[in-house]
């Protein structure tokens, strides 16, 4: 009687457990093409994300000839086999991205398993549990894209920051690198004051400065300003030739500027056989300050008194 009683529980835990291994074999059947597409999307956007990084299809490769060959791939099946070799790369792709894009995936996720849940079962059973799941996909949704957005906004700003450093790098190294080049160059393009010259000219002007200049000649905008000094040339030659700043023009200003006066220039030099006392018009009074220790810029102009 007893005996006859184990072997009845046996026989039905044995059936229980083939009913087991039954029903797992059919999910597994039913779930090894949608599990590999998932995987594959994933690993199609991680790759993506990552920038086209190749060593984790490289390294999946390997892991499916390790896997045909310990023959682990024709027991479970080649969907399967595929799926969960993908299922490494994906997670070896996404170690090159933000982690944020993997709260994106997860909230991806538990918002469809929430939504999937709600249509099918209508929210009749698990209940609470469906909701919670909706209202904790939204939520990592919305953070992750949040915080993805926030990060891309400073590296633009970190990227812009490069690209202004190096423009003002590329604008100091073309910039005069002293006083006298400074006066010398100004006097050249207003005494030809070709488009490209007076846009020169201007470019040696900060903002401010240009305003200053502008104001002081009594018309709109710096290259006005440049072709009414321009007007005042009587000799071109002589007015570019034969300037002179003197070297008690050029004094120390504060916060490291140079104060330069180059409202006393003369132009009688020895070598000049054709002299004009006055060829063009004085320049003004220029402070300059040195940018990025190579170059100078006018940062203040004030006209001669």
């Amino acid at each position: 009687m007893g005996g006859g009683g184990f072997f009845d529980r046996a026989a039905a835990y044995g059936e229980r457990s083939a009913a087991r291994e039954r029903r797992w074999l059919l999910v597994a059947r039913a779930l090894r093409w949608p599990v590999l597409g998932v995987a594959v999307v994933v690993g199609l956007v991680a790759w993506w994300l990552s920038d086209w990084q190749m060593w984790p299809w490289l390294g999946g490769l390997g892991a499916v000839l390790l896997l045909g060959l310990t023959g682990t791939a024709r027991r479970v099946g080649l969907a399967w086999t595929l799926a969960v070799t993908l299922a490494v790369v994906d997670v070896w792709l996404l170690t090159y991205v933000e982690p944020w894009w993997w709260l994106l995936l997860v909230g991806v996720a538990v918002l469809g398993a929430g939504v999937v849940a709600a249509v099918r079962l209508r929210l009749r059973e698990r209940r609470a549990q469906t909701v919670a799941a909706v209202v904790v996909g939204v939520v990592l949704v919305v953070l992750s894209v949040v915080m993805l957005a926030v990060n891309a906004a400073e590296r633009d700003r970190q990227a812009q920051a490069v690209l202004d450093q190096e423009h003002q790098n590329a604008v100091a190294r073309i910039l005069p690198r002293t006083p006298a080049s400074m006066v010398d160059l100004l006097a050249e393009k207003i005494a030809f004051p070709t488009p490209d010259a007076v846009a020169t000219a201007c470019f040696y002007f900060a903002p401010p400065a240009q305003a200053q200049l502008a104001r002081s000649r009594g018309v709109a905008d710096c290259p006005a300003a440049i072709r009414s000094l321009a007007a005042l040339v009587s000799a071109a030659g002589d007015y570019v030739n034969n300037l002179w700043l003197p070297g008690q023009a050029t004094q120390d200003g504060p916060g490291g500027t140079l104060l330069v006066d180059a409202c006393h220039l003369t132009f009688d030099r020895l070598t000049d056989d054709t002299p004009h006392p006055n060829p063009g018009p004085q320049l003004g009074l220029l402070t300059l300050q040195q940018q990025q220790g190579q170059g100078h810029l006018i940062v203040v102009y004030q006209p001669c008194r």
